[in-house]
């Protein structure tokens, strides 16, 4: 499970839509939502805490989860898991459904995903939206040199095909994007780690997500040149890293 280095992909919808902008003010606070069956879902901060009122940048950068919930309540289900499989490259529509329930805790990232996914997601934001497919070969040559196979080549050509399609979102709301996630690492949940080794040489842009239990860690980031995702965790689900 991503945790919260999911929140960015359903942001990116409400950036898209107009819904929020980096200074818009949410609510951190106690709250209740009421879920289709009738029951409550109140969320909770990684640390129990409350902060008030607090704009977009400083929910996003410092992981607040109960603003998240608001983002996620006000554009809705369907945008923020159009918005999420489309980034993720999960197409089928069956699969899609799997993966995403339409509950509340999915807005802390309670799917299941494979850090290539993650990957590929971040790296459409540093891409000015345009779509980012990995690849594992780059080609196959036999001992003369003679290319036998060129995935690269062939993926090229199908994405010259699809032309505007590629653009999951606007160059300007990919642009708003980094710029949140910059700020995860100047004052957010990445600042530490900055200092730790004395500042990057470059810019970075990143997202971090621990789940439930502290079973799994991650971090999901972008320099102008590599977008990696780590992710530390058991094989075994349930147990816990330590706090």
């Amino acid at each position: 499970m991503p945790g919260s280095s999911f929140k960015p992909l359903y942001y990116s919808a409400a950036i898209s839509s107009g819904v929020i902008t980096p200074a818009t003010i949410l609510q951190d606070r106690p709250i209740a939502y009421r879920t289709d069956n009738g029951s409550l879902y109140t969320p909770l901060n990684f640390l129990g805490t409350w902060d008030g009122t607090v704009s977009v940048r400083t929910a996003l950068s410092n992981s607040m989860n109960v603003p998240s919930i608001e983002v996620l309540d006000r554009i809705g289900f369907d945008a923020a898991i159009n918005r999420a499989s489309r980034l993720l490259g999960i197409t089928d529509p069956e699969l899609v459904r799997k993966t995403f329930p339409k509950v509340y805790p999915l807005g802390l990232g309670i799917i299941d995903v494979a850090p290539i996914r993650m990957a590929r997601a971040f790296a459409t934001f540093a891409n000015q939206g345009r779509e980012v497919v990995p690849i594992g070969i780059r080609y196959i040559e036999d001992r003369n040199g003679q290319i036998l196979f060129e995935p690269e080549k062939d993926l090229r050509i199908i994405q010259d095909e699809e032309g505007d399609r590629r653009q999951i979102l606007s160059p300007q709301a990919a642009y708003i994007m980094v710029d949140l996630l910059k700020s995860t690492v100047a004052t957010g949940t990445l600042a530490n780690r900055r200092r730790q080794i004395g500042g990057f040489p470059m810019p970075f842009a990143g997202k971090t997500g621990t789940t439930q239990n502290w079973a799994d860690a991650w971090t999901v980031g972008f320099t102008p040149y590599y977008t990696a995702a780590f992710w530390f965790g058991f094989d075994r689900p349930g147990q816990s890293l330590g706090t």
